[in-house]
């Protein structure tokens, strides 16, 4: 019986583009609307969280287009 590969799972790679391109959007053109950072550890939690983003969403784009092999039958 053939392997086939198993399709891309489209929900995941969309979201996680999404993600990304938003959260690199905010980083290059802030907004004037957006959170200012009153102290440095309040800009860290800031950056920390544009990262885990950012990751969240490289993950799910991986996880989307990953060659996932399953037998048939």
């Amino acid at each position: 019986m053939p392997i086939q590969p198993e399709r891309p799972v489209w929900w995941k790679i969309i979201i996680g583009t999404v993600l990304i391109l938003v959260e690199v959007k905010n980083h290059a053109f802030p907004s004037a609307n957006l959170l200012k950072a009153n102290n440095p550890a309040e800009q860290f939690g800031m950056y920390l969280a544009m990262a885990v983003i950012i990751g969240l969403g490289c993950w799910l784009v991986y996880s989307g287009i990953k060659p996932v092999l399953r037998k048939t039958g």
